[in-house]
């Protein structure tokens, strides 16, 4: 949960490529570990990050055939957000519509394992190491 403890109390006053830097590594070593975490080897998903624009910030996600999870830096609300999203196939960028993922839930082991399954069931994995066991 080192990572979501970064992310969430990462400093916003000061507003600079220095500050989004930080908040992309530290949202790419989230994303890795929930990649980790669901077993997916290296040739089904990858990692990918937008740079910050103005008015937005930095964008990190996480892309698998199936699934998208996103790390979101929102500096007019001054906080972080986590989301994920179903799609059929890479090519399919929008989705369904986005979940938001409380950060007050996946900074507690327990809640952390409930996206996880949460993610999972999204996009299909539970089911395909169901397969694979029987």
């Amino acid at each position: 949960m080192n990572h979501i403890t970064r992310i969430t109390h990462a400093d916003r006053r000061s507003a600079g490529a220095r500050r989004d830097t930080e908040i992309a590594r530290c949202a790419r070593g989230f994303l890795r570990r929930v990649a980790g975490d669901l077993r997916l080897r290296a040739g089904q998903h990858d990692i990918t990050s937008l740079p910050a624009a103005r008015g937005r910030g930095c964008r990190v996600t996480l892309n698998t055939g199936r699934l998208i999870v996103e790390v979101a830096d929102a500096p007019a609300r001054n906080s972080v957000a986590v989301s994920f999203r179903t799609r059929h196939g890479r090519s399919d960028l929008s989705g369904g519509g986005d979940n938001a993922v409380s950060l007050d839930q996946i900074s507690s082991r327990e809640g952390y394992e409930a996206m996880l399954a949460a993610l999972r069931l999204a996009s299909g994995l539970d089911q395909e190491r169901r397969q694979e066991a029987g």
